[in-house]
């Protein structure tokens, strides 16, 4: 009976030390990932200096400030036929004791490329029409700087250059034909020129006329001869006339 009681207990004492029976795994656990927790980056410090190391984070954010760059030309239409402020108005034509014959008219072609091909100082030419008088006539009109004819003189057979300073009124050195062929012919004349300049002459106001206020002026003159004229005939009828009759014997 002893014998059997102490079998017995040690049954119930082997099966508590058995392992307990694993349990079949969950197939819905197998789907689910586990979580790992992932630690969070570090802020970085705060500095003065960019994130970024290249190159490019070194350049400075504005660029230094230099000197500005110059205005674009003007592209505007008809922009380079203006007068440059330097340039002087030179005419060119025949003067008075000049019938107008083929070679004076080729002299004249000659000094009015000439004129137009001087560098220093820059011109603006014009061509006069035949009968417009002589150099001091031609300044009268004051639209010149200097003015340049073909003439003859008295002792000379052959056609000469007469130039005259429109600005000091007064003529310049005489020039021979061959002169007309010479690009350096203004500069020489305006050489002239300064050196009257320096020696006290004083030039004129330059109070260039357009042809609009040329125009008006030359109206305006017609119409104030006009009304003279008017009113001397207005008032030579309303003049009393008195009528003397004489009586003799």
């Amino acid at each position: 009976m002893r014998t059997a009681r102490r079998c017995g207990a040690l049954v119930l004492a082997g099966l508590v030390a058995l392992p307990a029976p694993a349990r079949a795994a969950d197939p819905r656990a197998a789907d689910v990932p586990l979580e790992v927790p992932v630690p969070a980056a570090p802020e970085p410090a705060p500095s003065d200096m960019p994130t970024s190391t290249g190159p490019e984070a070194q350049a400075p954010s504005t660029m230094p400030e230099g000197p500005a760059p110059p205005p674009p030309p003007n592209l505007a239409p008809g922009a380079a036929l203006q007068q440059p402020d330097d340039a002087i108005t030179v005419a060119v034509g025949l003067g008075p004791t000049a019938p107008g014959t083929r070679p004076e008219v080729q002299l004249v072609d000659a000094l009015e490329r000439a004129a137009r091909s001087s560098a220093a100082p820059k011109t603006q030419v014009r061509r006069l029409r035949a009968g417009v008088g002589d150099g001091k006539q031609v300044c009268r009109e004051r639209r010149d700087d200097l003015v340049i004819l073909v003439e003859y003189l008295a002792d000379r057979p052959e056609p000469v250059l007469l130039p005259h300073d429109c600005r000091l009124d007064r003529p310049l050195g005489v020039r021979g034909a061959d002169a007309a062929s010479y690009p350096e012919l203004v500069a020489a004349l305006w050489s002239e020129h300064e050196a009257l300049v320096r020696d006290g002459a004083k030039e004129r106001r330059r109070t260039r006329l357009g042809p609009k206020v040329r125009t008006g002026l030359i109206v305006g003159g017609a119409i104030l001869a006009v009304g003279v004229a008017i009113g001397v005939v207005v008032a030579a009828s309303l003049r009393r006339e008195i009528v003397v009759l004489t009586v003799s014997p």
